[in-house]
């Protein structure tokens, strides 16, 4: 380096200069991070997905466990969630989040907890949510055997709807002949019955 780098300056105004200059790369870096970089919230499914088989309905709703992950030193709003199901036979179905859930004593069965919410994760935190989905679809599905594909997709600090989703998850579940079976039972006149299938793989998400 030039030993005129810092031209003719004191040892003390060099100080000065230097500290100055790391000052302001400071303020740059926390701007940065106050007001430009984007939230950045994951989202992981639990070990399985849940279907409920009402006394008027085939497996039209599911619960799962979710847990939100903001790694960002920003508030991170969920305005909305889906699942996107595909598999055999060329299967397809869209799930809206429609209610969160809680256990009752014992662990065995859950109730309504509340109707949907905008979910607010603090930053460098995380939320755990109990969450039931439901299909607006009317027809019957028999769910046949074989793999299928979640795609869980949410909409974070949005607007509306109409904006470019922001938050995805996938994961696979195996239909079995015996889940099969247990998934097109007749309805249930007593009330619900849960049908608990394992989750299998997670996909990685790349940001």
């Amino acid at each position: 380096m030039s030993p005129h780098f810092f031209g003719y300056l004191s040892p003390f105004q060099i100080i000065i200069s230097v500290v100055s200059g790391i000052a302001f790369l400071v303020s740059i870096f926390t701007f940065y991070k106050s007001f430009l970089q984007r939230v950045k919230l994951s989202v992981y499914p639990g070990d399985a997905v849940r279907f409920v088989i009402s006394s008027n309905s085939h497996a039209s709703y599911f619960n799962l466990i979710c847990n939100l992950v903001n790694k960002s030193p920003k508030v991170g709003t969920v305005h909305r969630l889906e699942v996107r199901v595909s598999g055999p036979q060329n299967f397809t179905c869209d799930y809206t989040w429609n209610l969160f859930y809680k256990y009752q004593a014992g662990g065995e069965s859950v109730e309504k907890e509340s109707d949907i919410y905008p979910v607010a994760v603090p930053r460098m935190d995380s939320r755990l949510l109990l969450v039931g989905f439901q299909t607006e679809a009317k027809q019957m599905f028999k769910w046949p055997e074989g793999r299928y594909r979640f795609k869980v997709i949410g909409w974070v600090n949005r607007k509306n709807r109409r904006q470019r989703s922001n938050l995805k998850s996938v994961f696979h579940i195996q239909i079995t002949e015996e889940y099969h079976r247990q998934l097109n039972q007749s309805p249930s006149p007593k009330g619900w019955v849960y049908i608990t299938v394992p989750i299998i793989e997670w996909e990685r998400m790349h940001r």
